[in-house]
């Protein structure tokens, strides 16, 4: 495939608008969106025309989308987790690859049947912050400044709020039913912190509050037991007018701070001069990496089957909280 990915943007909400359309906007030698697909009128024309997509190939469902002569390379789907295995599925069984924004469920046992419908090269998640500079740089300065083994990680970045959507329920994180910032957010850092430890999570204690019963959870602290003996703290709000992240790996030779998205990691003790890692906002470098790798016919993005791991750990973080105790993280589908 040596013409630029043809890319259908399913769901034109406010991460499709800020995060994917500028960065398949940036790389248009190896993409061109060709299709867009949303319930809200308003939203798929305006991704539409910022996507210079032809009028006629703006549908209002994914059967629409199948049904047209015109074939896509790739589906992503950006919708909300309530809406999205089915979603997901109809583009697989369609004979579309996938790549969805995580997760692809708020169940890790649906997750998992959705991995089990696709192999890798047909079907990966959007784990955006393995592509953040910070979080890469991070990576880099474990393998080569001599840090030694990840003890203990701080991921804690609470907010003010929720990142508020667009379209049709544009306030979808605050209902019940998505799992709040547990599954918003701490899920982010769940996979930094299995990526930076090197290691799977064996067990979570887990606090979690929500402002009524009626609203979604919007603080969790969450404590990571990793199967190598590391410890993360893990802490996400959306009840903080005025905080401070801190996102910092101590290891047994040195620490590291990371700044953000596009931002540094800083080496304590400094390490002296290092290679310098790419800086570019993480969709960016997502994409990057995934249209070569869907042009040469290979895996992209994450696994499926990261998605379920990481949503077994957020089940067994709301297990914890639920009973007060620390409890081991099952697979999905295990008795």
């Amino acid at each position: 495939m040596s013409r630029p990915v043809r890319v259908a943007l399913v769901g034109c909400g406010a991460i499709a608008e800020l995060g994917h359309a500028p960065a398949l906007l940036g790389l248009p030698d190896d993409a061109v969106v060709s299709a867009v697909v949303d319930l809200a009128p308003a939203r798929r024309n305006l991704l539409g025309d910022v996507l210079s997509v032809a009028p006629d190939r703006r549908y209002d469902s994914v059967d629409a989308l199948l049904a047209d002569a015109e074939p896509v390379d790739l589906a992503v789907v950006v919708l909300p987790p309530e809406r999205t295995p089915a979603i997901v599925e109809r583009l697989l069984r369609g004979g579309v690859r996938v790549l969805c924004e995580k997760p692809m469920s708020v169940a890790a046992d649906e997750a998992a049947r959705l991995a089990g419908l696709a192999p890798h090269d047909r079907l990966g998640l959007v784990h955006n912050y393995l592509h953040r500079s910070d979080v890469r740089q991070a990576m880099h300065h474990l393998r080569t400044a001599g840090l030694g083994r990840v003890r203990f990680l701080r991921l804690e970045q609470p907010d003010s709020g929720h990142f508020p959507g667009a379209g049709v329920s544009p306030h979808w994180r605050r209902q019940n039913t998505g799992g709040g910032c547990l599954t918003d957010n701490a899920y982010h850092w769940v996979y930094v912190a299995r990526e930076l430890t090197g290691s799977p999570v064996a067990q979570v204690t887990a606090r979690l509050a929500r402002p009524d019963a009626t609203s979604a959870v919007d603080i969790a602290m969450v404590l990571l037991d990793h199967e190598n003996g590391a410890l993360t703290s893990v802490q996400t709000a959306w009840c903080a007018p005025s905080a401070q992240r801190v996102l910092e790996v101590h290891a047994e030779h040195g620490s590291l701070r990371l700044e953000g998205d596009c931002g540094p990691c800083e080496v304590f003790p400094a390490a002296g001069p290092t290679q310098t890692q790419p800086v570019e906002p993480s969709y960016t470098g997502l994409y990057r990496e995934v249209l070569a790798a869907v042009r040469a016919g290979e895996p992209f993005a994450a696994p499926a089957d990261a998605c379920v791991d990481v949503l077994a750990v957020l089940q067994a973080a709301d297990l914890s909280a639920r009973q007060g105790r620390t409890v081991p993280v099952v697979p999905a589908g295990a008795a």
